[in-house]
């Protein structure tokens, strides 16, 4: 049964041994205490799982789901199914969040009537959380259009699942992409267009752990494919829905600049960037930042040339 005050915090547990008190801790501090909180253990092959269940037994609000290893998108979608709350939150199990940021994410959405709300963000790569400065912060209310620009051309609000309060009814036709990187990607413009109202408020109370060993540090070939697969899904939405909206070519070739040395021998994908390169609106190149627009010159002027200087700079992708 649906509880219409209870808060469903989704936390992704893999192999996280080091950081994962710190995570949960960080939860349970909140002061917002009507929580449900899910950790789901995808398959951890250190002490996590064992750490999960310790907080299980010192608190009833915790929940732990023990699963075969399925990724990412997996773990959030077991979450989501076995959530009872009426609202959804996501925090990645390596991160921390501040003792407010649920309280205001609640507040904010509901003085706001919004589907969504956001809160803003601060990386880091210390043992202790960064500290959190008063701050007298507007709320911005925005519709479902100026929110995906927003996402396409800064990463304030993001496309990030975990700085955010959704109202679960979002989630009946929409899942994460199974066995994919770069999941929010491919994700979160879609929930947006599912909202009447996205509320957010700028104020840092997520904090996001910056690992060397992470996920999107390990550049591997599937990567670049998810990355290339996903984002140009994005885009022919985009494109279709809002065919006005210059950010999503600036974003588009972003993607191709950063994939295409990687793909250029991969013949559905190259065909597919070469399209789009062909169909960029030169109408959006001041969006462009001056290191973006001199690959984006060179990438025009010499695939190869550009391939080749990208990978003596950046190295190839592991297999």
């Amino acid at each position: 049964m649906m509880n219409n005050k209870l808060i469903s915090v989704i936390v992704p547990v893999y192999n996280v041994e080091h950081y994962l008190n710190r995570c949960v801790d960080s939860i349970l501090a909140q002061t917002y205490s009507d929580l449900e909180i899910l950790l789901v253990d995808d398959g951890s092959t250190d002490s996590s799982g064992a750490i999960c269940d310790a907080y299980a037994r010192q608190d009833a609000r915790v929940q732990v789901i023990h699963k075969k290893n399925g990724g990412l998108s997996d773990a959030r979608n077991c979450g989501i199914e076995h959530a009872k709350g009426r609202y959804f939150c996501f925090v990645d199990s390596d991160d921390g969040i501040a003792p407010q940021m649920i309280e205001v994410l609640y507040r904010e959405l509901l003085e706001n009537a919004a589907d969504i709300s956001a809160v803003g963000w601060k990386a880091f790569d210390t043992e202790a959380f960064p500290s959190i400065e008063e701050q007298e912060a507007s709320s911005k209310i925005l519709q479902p259009k100026e929110a995906i620009r927003q996402i396409l051309c800064s990463e304030e609000l993001g496309d990030f699942a975990w700085n955010k309060l959704y109202k679960c009814s979002l989630f009946q036709e929409i899942q994460y992409p199974y066995g994919r990187m770069l999941e929010d990607l491919g994700t979160t413009y879609r929930l947006f267009e599912k909202c009447v109202h996205i509320v957010y408020c700028p104020v840092p109370l997520y904090f996001y752990y910056q690992r060397p060993d992470s996920i999107l540090h390990k550049r591997t070939l599937k990567f670049y494919e998810d990355k290339w697969d996903i984002g140009c899904q994005r885009y022919r939405y985009i494109r279709e829905k809002y065919p006005d909206m210059l950010e999503n070519d600036a974003a588009m070739m972003k993607i191709v600049e950063h994939c295409y040395p990687y793909l250029r021998k991969d013949q559905r994908r190259k065909a597919e960037m070469e399209r789009f390169l062909q169909e960029f609106r030169t109408e959006a190149e001041g969006l462009l930042d001056s290191g973006f627009m001199r690959k984006y010159r060179l990438l025009k002027q010499s695939r190869g040339l550009y391939s080749a200087l990208f990978l003596l700079k950046n190295g190839r992708a592991a297999k």
